[in-house]
């Protein structure tokens, strides 16, 4: 097999391919790049990915980035794994389509609550970049609920769309927002936290994290 190396910020977006890598079982050198230590901003970081951003995968010496790639990559390298629907490409390309939504629709959303200067730096924006991206939010969370509810994951068997929406459910909590409103997707999340991929992989964070706070 390949030779992988995962560039991961704790606690970032990159979780969702953290989680697909130990889905499918893949040998990888894990290299915590913390985001809030501006790691991604280095001249050596931007030298293998210039987007400064978090995941990366490098296969053989080669990049690959954006969760929605390296998902379609893992996919594709560990078939067994079923990390996205096989045998219907209708299906397949729902799933796809699913995951870039978390990516393009869900994710920027979230990044206001995060770095709300970034998107307006008038005087005193903050509280009203904030409100704007809570009801944002809520109606993205309500298209998760729905998707999820009935079923155990969100395209009946697990697969990286389920990686992808545990994310942003832990910024949400992280986050304090009021999510009493999706009793469906918060069971989903607790099904997400029992499996031993997610358990593995939540563990490898904590423990960057606290790497990160000691060399604090």
């Amino acid at each position: 097999m390949a030779k992988l190396d995962f560039y991961f910020s704790p606690g970032a977006c990159s979780l969702a391919t953290h989680i697909c890598l130990e889905e499918a079982g893949a040998s990888f050198t894990p290299k915590p790049t913390y985001t809030r230590k501006g790691q991604t901003r280095t001249p050596e970081y931007l030298a293998l990915n210039p987007k400064g951003k978090v995941p990366m995968l490098v296969i053989d010496g080669k990049v690959l980035t954006e969760n929605t790639a390296i998902m379609t990559y893992l996919n594709r390298s560990y078939p067994a794994a079923k990390l996205l629907p096989a045998g219907d490409a209708l299906l397949e390309a729902e799933a796809l389509a699913f995951v870039a939504w978390c990516a393009s629709g869900v994710h920027p959303v979230m990044s206001r609550f995060f770095g709300p200067q970034n998107f307006c730096d008038l005087p005193d924006s903050t509280d009203n970049v904030k409100a704007l991206a809570t009801k944002a939010a809520m109606a993205n969370y309500g298209l998760i609920e729905k998707a999820v509810t009935g079923k155990d994951w969100v395209f009946g068997a697990w697969s990286a769309a389920d990686a992808y929406i545990f994310v942003f459910h832990t910024w949400a909590t992280k986050l304090g927002l009021d999510m009493s409103g999706f009793p469906n997707y918060a069971k989903h999340a607790e099904r997400m936290q029992q499996r031993p991929a997610v358990q593995r992989a939540l563990a490898r964070e904590a423990e960057a994290f606290a790497a990160m706070d000691k060399a604090a």
